[in-house]
């Protein structure tokens, strides 16, 4: 795998305030979903405006690609372009008349002719599933609508990397779900995605990496599974396994289901090795 994006030993304190980042690196792999997972002031959000060149480190430094990040104004617009950041109060990031028009801001900014403009916000309302929602006052919108419109307007601007805030904060069950497989089906056409949160069950669902935060750094950056399924290591971040993964290492503990095998993603996919009709031949009968 090729790091996209990286940050090597970034420092950051607020005025009048202590380190919101302490010796921060990572790195994010070229097309894969990356959870930045850690307690409500671990330093996630500061982080992610970090990478997209909102904030600009006090010590160390945000590579893109294998260059380091360009903070002239020349620099920042053409790094915007390619990682675009959606905050999560999305009521923070509308605010055009339409949905179309909001949409359309980041594409205009970008010097596109409008026929290129016009094709990318219908794309990205299609892609979004809101494509009926384009004439709609962004005011009158649900939550989960505003995410969506909010997440379009990234989206339309065609980025590399996809740098999403709590994505999921403020939705329902239904609004959460729908997010989330919006999310996927921009993985799977190739985007790079970075979101934080808090919410170790939506790390597990979602990410292919995860990267465990606690006081302003990194404790530990792997594979999902290595991570969501390490107890000791998730506790000093103060969490603990989701209940699914709880679920199915006492399954693999008992027999009931292989002792090897990708983590199942849902409660579907672990039912599915539970009662399996044709079970492998180490699992219990």
């Amino acid at each position: 795998m090729t790091a996209i994006l990286s940050a090597e030993d970034l420092r950051y304190a607020y005025p009048g305030e202590g380190p919101a980042l302490c010796s921060l690196s990572l790195q994010i792999e070229t097309g894969r979903k990356l959870a930045i997972l850690g307690p409500n002031g671990a330093g996630k959000s500061t982080l992610l405006l970090h990478l997209n060149g909102s904030l600009r480190p006090q010590q160390g430094r945000v590579l893109l690609g294998h260059q380091p990040g360009d903070y002239s104004r020349r620099g920042l617009s053409q790094w915007r372009s390619r990682v675009a950041l959606v905050l999560q109060d999305a009521d923070d990031q509308i605010f055009a008349a339409t949905v179309a028009e909001d949409v359309s801001f980041g594409p205009l900014n970008q010097g596109l002719a409008e026929q290129v403009v016009r094709a990318r916000v219908q794309s990205a309302l299609t892609a979004l599933g809101i494509a009926d929602l384009a004439g709609r006052p962004p005011h009158l919108l649900s939550g989960g609508q505003k995410k969506r419109v909010a997440i379009a307007g990234a989206v339309a601007m065609e980025p590399e990397i996809l740098l999403l805030d709590e994505p999921t904060a403020g939705l329902d069950r239904e609004g959460a779900d729908q997010l989330i497989a919006v999310l996927r089906q921009l993985g799977q056409r190739g985007m790079t995605l970075v979101f934080s949160t808090h919410d170790i069950e939506l790390a597990q669902t979602l990410a292919d990496d995860v990267a465990l935060f606690q006081g302003g750094t990194v404790l530990a950056q792997g594979g999902a599974e290595a991570i969501l399924t390490d107890a000791a290591l998730l506790a000093r971040a103060g969490l603990r396994p989701p209940m699914l993964v709880d679920l199915w290492l006492m399954a693999q503990a008992r027999g009931m289901c292989p002792a090897a095998g990708p983590m199942p993603r849902s409660s579907e996919a672990l039912l599915a090795l539970l009662f399996a009709e044709t079970p492998p031949a180490r699992c219990a009968v």
